[in-house]
């Protein structure tokens, strides 16, 4: 979209995308996490039936919200125009309004999938799959005449809705959807969904808040520069999520069957694995910010650079406190990871209103890195309130020591040999690479020591990357 669009153009786009998405997402329920917490728990003490029947309840009732939610963004398309002052908007959110309902199917579908332990089909469907469509529905709207932000929403729109569609389609080919055997059986009842509702909430306003935000407060080809930085690294920071894909159905899984102490081994090694899966392009963004962009999106967008470098700073160290949020889900105590969620979020805005006016994208982006580790420490207080902190260190020691090593390392040899555009990147490229090889050899290497052990138990920790 960069490559065809004006920064301007492009801003519009990536503010519909900030305001249609969270909504769909919103209206999924929160049931993604709570099916996944659920559905490990019921399969863990052998309740393969009442499970598969679960997840009809769940996709029928978020097909009605996000259908709702849809028919919402619908009607208030031109309100939300005035209240974001830009009045371009409305054309743009009417294209993409159906994307909530695609969304908010595809997140029940997502938790059915992760609580039978399926990750082929997210990874292969839903990411890879939904990636395609959506850059062939853009594509198609881009071939179709000249590009508008009207035409790119639309195609983007297209791509998503079948994106998230067929996902559920995947999961009800699985089986997993099984109607009630009879009109006479009890019911199932579905998780309490408030509380993942409620985190959901949260969830969305931190991803998707800064780009409203600085839509309200600035031109849109700030919004586009500022978008572009942002999408890079909500990108690496979806992909340390998928990465994560069973964390909390195995967390729940060995919770349920009283082995909360294999809780450690998977988080050390999901750390290890995210972190060695983003870390060459996060640490790109760091140290070539600049040419990363000019090579993507083209001369235009280097502007954002100062942006994608405190973006790229507040997804790396933020990261320190991934899936302690999961950790405390798994343990049924989802009102702390509201609290948690509650301080960042209030922080978000506070940061937001003090530095978007004077700083712009910079000031989101150091709203956003100061909100993150706010909400990080009060999860990490949260999580070692009742448990040791020494099992869990690797998770945070490793990342920490080779990020910072590769970091420091690479900024040293770019001061000294000055390179041009093309070779810094390529430097800092390889600077991430050589950390994240090594959190590769730590990871497989811990999986081939736990299957040469004797069998004392499952070893979780060593079941996930």
């Amino acid at each position: 979209m960069a490559r065809a669009l004006e920064p301007d153009a492009l801003g519009l786009v990536l503010l519909a995308i900030a305001v249609v998405t969270p909504v769909g997402a919103i209206a999924g329920l929160g049931t993604n996490g709570a099916l996944a917490q659920r559905l490990a728990e019921l399969r863990a003490r052998g309740e393969e039936a009442p499970a598969r029947r679960i997840g009809r309840r769940a996709i029928l009732l978020v097909s009605a919200s996000g259908l709702l939610a849809a028919f919402l963004l619908a009607v208030l398309a031109g309100p939300l125009a005035l209240l974001l002052h830009q009045p371009e908007i409305d054309h743009v959110l009417l294209p993409m309004a159906p994307v909530a309902l695609g969304l908010a199917a595809g997140a029940a579908a997502l938790g059915v999938a992760r609580g039978f332990g399926d990750s082929l089909g997210r990874a292969l469907v839903r990411d890879a799959g939904g990636g395609l469509l959506r850059v062939a529905g853009v594509g198609a709207a881009l071939l179709a005449g000249a590009p508008t932000s009207f035409a790119v929403a639309a195609g983007f729109a297209a791509g998503s809705l079948l994106a998230e569609l067929l996902f559920v389609g995947y999961v009800a080919g699985k089986g997993w959807l099984a109607p009630s055997p009879s009109p006479a059986a009890e019911p199932v009842p579905l998780p309490d969904l408030r509380p993942f509702a409620a985190n959901e909430v949260l969830t969305q306003a931190t991803l998707w808040l800064d780009v409203v935000v600085l839509g309200a407060l600035a031109p849109a080809a700030v919004v586009g520069l500022y978008g572009v930085a942002r999408g890079l690294t909500r990108v690496l920071d979806l992909v340390r999520q998928a990465s994560s894909h069973g964390y909390l159905p195995a967390a729940a899984a060995v919770v349920a069957r009283g082995e909360a102490g294999a809780v450690a081994a998977l988080h050390v090694s999901t750390r290890r694995f995210a972190f060695a899966l983003v870390w060459p392009i996060l640490a790109a963004c760091i140290l070539a910010p600049g040419p990363l962009l000019g090579l993507l999106f083209g001369p235009d967008y280097e502007a954002a650079a100062p942006a994608l470098r405190l973006l790229a700073l507040a997804s790396f160290l933020s990261s320190f406190f991934d899936y302690l949020d999961l950790v405390l889900l798994a343990e049924r105590r989802p009102a702390d990871v509201l609290r948690a969620g509650v301080v960042g979020i209030a922080a978000l805005v506070a940061l937001l209103a003090a530095l978007v006016p004077p700083y712009g994208g910079e000031g989101a982006a150091l709203a956003l890195l100061g909100s993150s580790l706010l909400r990080g420490f009060v999860l990490h207080r949260f999580a070692f309130r009742s448990r040791p902190f020494r099992p869990f260190l690797p998770a945070f020691a490793g990342p920490a020591l080779l990020g910072t090593t590769s970091l420091v390392l690479g900024a040293i040899v770019l001061r000294l040999l000055r390179p041009a555009p093309l070779g810094a990147l390529l430097l800092a490229v390889a600077t991430g690479g050589a950390a994240a090889a090594v959190a590769l050899v730590a990871f497989f290497g811990k999986r081939a020591g736990a299957g040469a052990r004797p069998a004392s138990g499952p070893d979780v920790g060593a079941s996930l990357p």
